[in-house]
């Protein structure tokens, strides 16, 4: 087979069309390449926690979503940014031009044909609407979004996501999930949120808020919802009615993030760890925490570590 017929890489892999075609339809594209040019296309993907990213060097090529059937399609939008080059959307009979520093939020339950002629580069996130919903943002758009890069906001914001692809393939994992959960909570300056419900998206941030401070607080054995409302700038009262909305309450979720750090500690701590992680995890007394953590996951937090070590490839709770 000639180079030409080889000349696209994914993630180092070098494919033909029909395999760029192939590997597309997984992530919920229909992709097309025009039969009468050619030039090499090139992707990068990584994971940034909950956040896919992709760099890509794409040409003479279109994609449009399957809005049927695709499980990848229900649950993420596309933030894409283009870096040079130009790229084309057309949708309800609308052609918009997007050229470099331009951002475009598509959303592929939505049907649309972004088409690309000679290269172009871009970077791309891969947003879960599950996070957005968490955050009281709009997850569904019946058009595709074209945030004002000329806004100081959005240009910050869009500088710090170029800056998370960057790293791909650089920055650890662990990094790279921090940058993501970053990016999740900017989004807020790229959407249009008009159309939300202002009292949604309070109890969305107060529930976001309170979440990031419980985990940041999870080692203090003191934290309660009085401190916890304080902290916030809110009463006790208010707060609970916050996370009463999402199906939450505020101390049953902070035991369950205690046991779920807890069980992320042992499972690859020495036995005579545990008192250690006991007090790391907020709880008064290695007794109480190995009763509350019996209750949960019906061990001890001595047995499940060892269970941990017995069987190394099981996922972590």
């Amino acid at each position: 087979m000639s180079d030409r017929f080889c000349e696209n890489i994914w993630n180092g892999v070098a494919m033909c069309r029909d395999a760029w075609i192939e590997a597309m339809s997984r992530q919920g594209l229909r992709c097309r390449f025009d039969r009468s040019c050619f030039g090499p296309s090139t992707k990068y993907t990584a994971r940034a926690g909950r956040t896919g990213i992709a760099n890509l060097d794409v040409a003479w090529q279109s994609v449009s979503p399957f809005t049927r059937g695709s499980t990848w399609n229900d649950e993420h939008l596309y933030v894409q940014i283009v870096k040079s080059g130009t790229m084309s959307i057309e949708q309800a009979g609308q052609v918009m031009k997007f050229g470099p520093g331009d951002i475009a939020v598509v959303d592929p339950l939505t049907r649309y044909d972004e088409s690309i002629r000679e290269s172009a580069r871009l970077s791309a996130l891969y947003v879960p609407r599950s996070a957005l919903r968490e955050r009281g943002l709009r997850h569904r758009f019946p058009m595709v979004c074209r945030p004002d890069v000329n806004s100081c906001d959005v240009d910050a914001v869009r500088g710090f996501m170029l800056y998370l692809t960057s790293q791909a393939g650089n920055a650890s994992d662990a990094l790279l999930a921090r940058f993501g959960d970053q990016c999740l909570d900017l989004m807020d300056a790229l959407l249009d949120e008009r159309t939300t419900s202002a009292s949604s998206r309070s109890f969305a941030v107060t529930v976001l808020r309170a979440k990031q401070l419980i985990a940041r607080s999870i080692g203090d054995p003191d934290l309660s919802v009085p401190s916890i409302a304080a902290e916030l700038n809110m009463s006790a009262r208010s707060l609970t009615r916050a996370l009463q909305a999402n199906g939450l309450a505020v101390m049953r979720y902070v035991w369950s993030v205690r046991l779920q750090h807890a069980a992320q500690l042992l499972a690859g701590a020495p036995q005579d760890a545990i008192q250690e992680i006991a007090y790391r995890c907020g709880f008064v007394s290695p007794a109480h925490f190995s009763r509350v953590f019996k209750k949960r996951y019906g061990m001890t937090p001595r047995d499940y570590a060892a269970s941990r070590k017995a069987a190394p490839g099981e996922a972590r709770e």
